[in-house]
């Protein structure tokens, strides 16, 4: 191993040195975003029981992760997704597609994450909102250019620390209010809501449309390049394995503290017009429990995982420029501790730029399109690189283009987009693209397998 390329693993995989519950908390921080804590909340208090599908959709997807892939990623020696993949293939169109769908949806959640902190800190120090994006990037950005994956996963672990702690004090501060019983809760929800918010609400009334939603958040978890990131940078498969298990735990723990915290709001704030609107129901929530000072430690600890997980996605995101995307478009160029640098610059310049375009677009639907995006073309082809004998190149790279496009298609003539953007008529009444594009992904890889190897 070469002196450049030592560094660059160093600086992307801490030398493959992370031990099995440092990565577990790592993972549960990567994941747990403040969409996961602000957008739990917000949506149990706004929608009811639309937030337990998306926390039990994405549970059951870290277990399928936990029991496909966590073990076998180690096995690969992978830099990336890409780097998965495209291991015996050496093929460059794959390495070009498969980096550029890992870059795209890693600055999808970068945008996403970028304008919730902007927001936050617009609110809450009543600063300019594009003001509040450079503080946001110069923050993150110094904390990953000189600590690299290290600091970030001690960011990662400690942040989600912190996240149980006040999670923890949350969920006890609302179940005194009904005394220290869960019955007397659900009971006043149903009351309130006339059982609406223990139902699924019509945006996802319809089973087809529960049944994608479901597959999309699931399978979407297993190809998520930072979240993929982190068991390359273990020491060996059963550490990976290890990890995965930990974090599940750890997950599965948070959602059910937040489906008590978020009805507790449904109760407590039913009826009041909250400022920052319903993304802001948690701070709103813990200023009535507990006053002004536990807002304030709210909103520090809310900023400090949105810059954690900022710095997951850039690493992300840069190690897909650096391993894959330069190596092929500049040969001659070796990929250095310089070059990783420098994609950061540019990742960040990219998504403070993109946050002040896309500062008035829903966050939702962007979280969307990341999902199913990856549960649509990430998926099928992690999952038959690992279990169909007849995986090759050929079907690799078409399953990724067909997958990637069609869920594209797929959400642009959806009402989200053709109806509620564009003003145009109703072409279909499904949101989730993955129902409908999944198969053909899958279809394309059998159609274009290797029949000698599967006979």
């Amino acid at each position: 191993m070469t002196q450049s390329t030592s560094n660059t693993a160093q600086y992307f995989l801490v030398g493959r040195s992370i031990g099995s519950t440092q990565n577990a908390l790592a993972l549960t921080g990567d994941y747990l975003s403040a969409a996961a804590f602000l957008g739990s909340i917000a949506m149990y208090f706004g929608q009811g029981m639309d937030s337990l599908f998306y926390a039990v959709a994405t549970l059951i997807g870290w277990v399928l992760l936990l029991i496909l892939f966590s073990d076998k990623l180690r096995q690969t020696e992978a830099f990336t997704f890409s780097d998965v993949i495209n291991r015996g293939f050496n093929s460059q169109r794959l390495k070009v597609l498969s980096a550029s769908t890992s870059l795209l949806i890693s600055i999808f959640y970068l945008l996403v994450q970028l304008v919730g902190a902007g927001a936050l800190l617009s609110l809450l120090f009543g600063i300019n909102y594009t003001v509040s994006l450079l503080c946001v990037g110069v923050l993150t950005g110094v904390l990953v250019l000189f600590g690299g994956m290290k600091a970030t996963t001690m960011v990662q672990s400690i942040k989600a620390l912190l996240l149980f702690l006040f999670a923890g004090v949350m969920t006890f501060l609302v179940l005194k209010s009904f005394d220290f019983s869960v019955a007397p809760l659900f009971e006043r929800v149903a009351d309130l809501s006339n059982f609406n918010a223990l139902m699924p609400s019509p945006a996802i009334s319809l089973g087809i449309e529960q049944v994608s939603l479901i597959l999309g958040l699931s399978l979407g978890l297993l190809g998520l390049p930072h979240i993929l990131m982190r068991f390359f940078t273990v020491k060996d498969e059963k550490t990976a394995l290890y990890s995965a298990a930990g974090a599940t735990f750890l997950i599965a723990i948070f959602f059910t503290l937040n489906l008590l915290i978020g009805f507790g709001a449904f109760i407590l704030l039913n009826g009041q017009t909250l400022d920052g609107g319903n993304n802001m129901v948690l701070l709103h929530l813990a200023r009535l429990l507990g006053g002004s000072g536990f807002q304030w430690v709210l909103a520090i600890l809310v900023f400090i995982t949105v810059l954690a997980v900022i710095a997951g996605l850039v690493m992300a995101a840069s190690a897909s420029i650096t391993q894959d995307l330069i190596p092929v478009l500049l040969p001659k160029q070796r990929s250095n501790l310089v070059i990783a640098k420098l994609s950061v610059v540019a990742i960040f310049l990219s998504g403070v730029g993109l946050a002040y375009l896309f500062r008035e677009v829903n966050i939702a639907f962007l979280f969307g399109i990341a999902f199913a995006w990856v549960a649509s073309a990430h998926f099928p082809v992690m999952f038959c690189r690992f279990y169909f004998k007849g995986f090759n190149e050929r079907g690799a790279f078409y399953s990724l283009l067909i997958g990637s496009l069609g869920s594209l298609i797929f959400i642009i003539s959806s009402n989200t987009v053709w109806v509620n953007i564009f003003g145009f008529s109703e072409l279909h009444p499904y949101r989730s693209p993955t129902l409908f594009v999944l198969p053909f992904s899958f279809l394309i890889i059998w159609l274009l397998g290797d029949r000698k190897k599967t006979s």
